[in-house]
């Protein structure tokens, strides 16, 4: 796998599902940012419908992509939920 992510760039993809922010973090083919908006615009249209909204695209920073590649999480929402967590 790492021999296919060296040739990939890494992107930062916050959105929004029914009104939670969410992160993903994607590995593609080098090509235009516009190009990527595109494809997951029509990602997550096919996945969650309105419910969804993109909120911002980034590349992601060499920190990012390390932890990524040391097997960090490649999706989780982006806030902690409110209140404690029940025990």
């Amino acid at each position: 796998m790492s021999a296919f992510i060296d040739t990939c760039v890494i992107w930062v993809v916050v959105y929004r599902l029914d009104g939670r922010d969410r992160q993903w973090v994607r590995a593609l083919p080098p090509t235009t940012e516009a190009q990527v908006r595109a494809l997951l615009l029509e990602e997550l249209d096919e996945l969650y419908g309105v419910r969804s909204e993109l909120v911002s695209l980034r590349q992601a920073e060499d920190a990012e992509r390390a932890a990524l590649m040391a097997g960090g999480l490649p999706m989780c929402p982006v806030a902690t939920p409110p209140g404690p967590v029940p025990g």
